[in-house]
């Protein structure tokens, strides 16, 4: 970890992070973009035309397996939904269009049921939103679990709308069909998991859920280069809350497998990353997340459901509890709003949290517990480890913590070094024969792997 970086608990502040600078030039990051410049138009509701198109489009770039619950299936607690269709819908005034669905996807309140008629402005009111605070944005708006029908438009075309009739058609259906989850799996040498789930749903917004999409098939891209993962990677694009659940509750079996869970969401703005730690908190993963951030020059940090809520209640909920942490530059000013588009979107800032995500993933590759087969005090000098003791104790105090019952992180933690250093000379000394590498409880790894080394965010 970076001991010069400015690490700070996490307040729901907006903290502008600086400029983005060129953009980086490399094929993870204009993959990012244009997963978003290509999806982030789309209506993607919770169930929908432009969401399945949506989960298409990822197929022809990774490997996908599509899970379905069917409308109306009991998930817990949760009812899944149907199906959302947008025929048409507008507002007009002597004829002329005031808000138009065709026009943003944002302008029909989501899930709005049917409705055709003429009303007075006054009746109308009562369907319109909008935000005096961005007054030229429109809002995010839904009605998911509960029936009603509206539009959204910017303050500034509601301010110039007056008494008057109103001519209004809302032709849309609420149809059976699926809640569609979209899964791929890289498999490793470990059937233990760890799930990247990132939002597909939010119509005509890029930065809230899907750039934590597009990072994950960015993610899952890297990790396929890989020639062997110790762990099983799985990718879950999901609408939000309800796809997690229906993914969850379709694979129970499977649950005890996923061993920990990174939630990515709203990834390229220009705030100062933040990470938002698991329920238990100190986990593995949460050390290693936040490893990786202190390569930044600036990091927020928070406890469980106290930077954003989503998901991660799910995962790391009652009766499931898999190890959950979240990964955002929350919040910002555009939020839920049509100004969360692509031009929000840093290129810089999307592919610094892809690195750190990546860094975080390759410490949980590298983790392990050194376990010595030496006895007494080693003559390092026999196997070419020797150190002048006196102006470095450092591989002294290494050495004594190779017990086995702790692993790199541990030791790193304990010693107060960083986890590239002890990594370095545990794998010296196993290389060297001197210890083993002992992987989960009790499995040893591979002898004498080839070393490599995690590239740090810049």
């Amino acid at each position: 970890m970076n001991k010069s970086a400015k690490r700070y608990d996490f307040t729901p502040s907006f903290d502008l992070a600086g400029a983005g600078g060129e953009p980086p030039a490399d094929a993870y990051t204009e993959l990012m973009m244009t997963v978003l410049r290509d999806l982030g138009p789309k209506n993607r509701s919770l169930i929908s035309d432009g969401y399945e198109e949506s989960l298409d489009y990822i197929s022809r770039l990774l490997p996908l397996k599509i899970h379905k619950v069917a409308s109306d299936s009991e998930v817990w607690s949760w009812t899944a939904p149907k199906k959302w269709v947008v025929r048409e819908a507008w507002v007009k005034k002597d004829g002329k269009v005031v808000v138009d669905f065709k026009d943003h996807p944002l302008h029909l309140v989501s899930y709005s049921v049917p409705f055709s008629g003429t009303l007075s402005f006054d009746e109308l009111k009562e369907h319109l939103y909008f935000d005096s605070d961005r007054p030229a944005a429109i809002p995010y708006v839904y009605k998911y679990y509960r029936a009603g029908w509206g539009f959204s438009l910017p303050y500034d075309r509601f301010k110039k709308l007056g008494p008057g009739r109103y001519e209004v058609k809302v032709d849309t259906a609420l149809v059976d069909d699926f809640v569609r989850v979209g899964e791929s799996v890289l498999k490793g040498e470990s059937e233990d998991s760890i799930i990247l789930c990132a939002h597909l749903c939010h119509p005509g917004q890029c930065n809230d859920g899907l750039s934590g999409v597009a990072a994950g098939i960015a993610l899952m891209r890297r990790l396929a280069t890989l020639k062997s993962r110790r762990y099983t990677y799985r990718l879950v694009v999901c609408p939000e809350n309800i796809g997690s659940l229906c993914y969850l509750h379709k694979n129970q079996e499977l649950i005890p497998t996923f061993k920990y869970g990174v939630f990515l969401e709203m990834l390229g703005n220009k705030n100062h990353l933040k990470l938002q730690r698991s329920k238990k908190g100190d986990t593995a993963l949460d050390r290693a997340m936040e490893r990786a951030m202190g390569a930044l020059p600036a990091y927020g940090v928070g406890p469980f459901r106290k930077v954003v809520c989503n998901d991660e209640i799910n995962f790391d909920g009652p009766g499931i509890s898999i190890p959950t942490v979240s990964v955002s530059r929350w919040p910002y000013p555009e939020y839920h709003t049509s100004d969360d588009d692509i031009r929000i979107i840093s290129p810089r800032y999307q592919k610094q949290s892809f690195d750190t995500v990546w860094d975080a993933l390759q410490i949980l590759e590298r983790d392990y517990r050194p376990k010595r087969r030496y006895k007494g005090n080693l003559f390092l000098s026999r196997y070419g480890l020797y150190e002048d003791l006196n102006n470095d104790d450092t591989i002294e105090r290494v050495m004594l913590a190779f017990e086995g019952d702790k692993t790199i992180q541990d030791i790193a933690d304990e010693l107060e070094l960083p986890f590239e250093k002890v990594w370095d000379y545990a794998e010296r000394f196993r290389q060297a024969g001197l210890v083993d590498a002992v992987w989960g409880e009790e499995t040893p790894a591979p002898a004498k792997p080839a070393r490599r080394r995690v590239r740090k965010a810049a």
